[in-house]
């Protein structure tokens, strides 16, 4: 081809910007962003250590015992074998964790305590010694051990959620930014320059496409890498939304995770209710996850 225009009956002239983004695109743009995916999904993942180890993680360990402690003696009374280990690794079970209930004395009151550890169980009966901020014999712990099943450590877990949301914030601000190209960009038809083979990965093949599309009478050229051969290989020319302030901001519309349609008037269309109820799947899920989690830690 010699010229930039190509035709395409199902790429109108757009309809004056700004144009009414129907609630359903919207709501369909954000949540099917393959960044937003992603995050809304490991924020999902996340939900089996917040509700499983999160919420028994001694973390008030990390200022609680800084100050100056008291010491008492204690008498064990009671231990149990929790079906939580410690330490272990590829075909080697780690150290069960014991549970281990004390009683002691202080200011002549007999007070209770929990401790735990991946530790050899000691008698019923004999005696530890325990440790507790000065004047919060409640917190008191056996020394070496800690107040719940699992360290501080276990609030590493907190990177999954914080990931998640960190990637869905990035998604968002992409379509977002897509979104506002369907509102107030304008449409133009380019053409493939070149399509260069890349590699094989996972059985899927990359190539770097370069491309070309005329706005207000300039050539503006682009290039990106992707799995969809065949939007570049059709006859009828990419279909382009670019930004008129800024054309070198432009998306071609069929490489959108949720590509907009124009009727023929070039108004942006409603999302269909199958692809929009696929595409809050995963916030569903995300949200009734924490919601219902929360909801439990404020009971328990």
């Amino acid at each position: 081809m010699s010229s930039l225009e190509t035709t395409r009956k199902d790429w109108p002239k757009l309809a004056p910007a700004p144009r009414e983004v129907p609630l359903s695109y919207g709501i369909g743009a954000v949540c099917g962003a393959p960044l937003m995916q992603a995050g809304l999904l490991l924020l999902v993942f996340a939900l089996f250590p917040m509700w499983g180890v999160l919420p028994y993680t001694d973390a008030a360990s990390l200022w609680r015992y800084d100050g100056e402690l008291e010491l008492s003696t204690a008498r064990i009374v009671h231990m149990e074998r929790m079906s939580a280990t410690e330490g272990g690794g590829k075909g080697r079970r780690g150290t069960p964790i014991q549970r281990i209930d004390f009683e002691f004395e202080h200011e002549g009151k007999m007070l209770a305590g929990t401790s735990y550890g991946a530790v050899k169980p000691p008698e019923a009966g004999s005696t530890v010694e325990v440790e507790f901020p000065r004047a919060q014999p409640q917190f008191a712990r056996i020394r070496g051990l800690r107040s719940d099943l699992f360290g501080p450590a276990a609030l590493m877990l907190l990177l999954l959620p914080l990931t998640g949301m960190v990637l869905a914030v990035i998604g968002l601000v992409q379509a977002l930014r897509a979104l506002a190209l369907a509102s107030r960009g304008r449409s133009a038809l380019g053409r493939t320059q070149e399509l260069k083979f890349l590699r094989t990965r996972k059985r899927r093949e990359y190539h770097r496409a370069t491309y070309s599309f005329s706005a207000d009478g300039a050539e503006i050229r682009g290039s990106r890498d992707t799995t969809n051969k065949s939007i570049y290989e059709d006859a009828g020319g990419l279909r382009v939304l670019f930004d008129p302030q800024a054309p070198q901001r432009h998306q071609i519309v069929d490489e959108l995770p949720v590509p907009p349609r124009f009727d023929a008037l070039g108004r942006l269309q409603p999302l269909p209710t199958r692809k929009l109820a696929l595409a809050l799947i995963l916030p569903t899920l995300a949200f009734a996850g924490y919601a219902s989690w929360a909801v439990w830690m404020l009971l328990r």
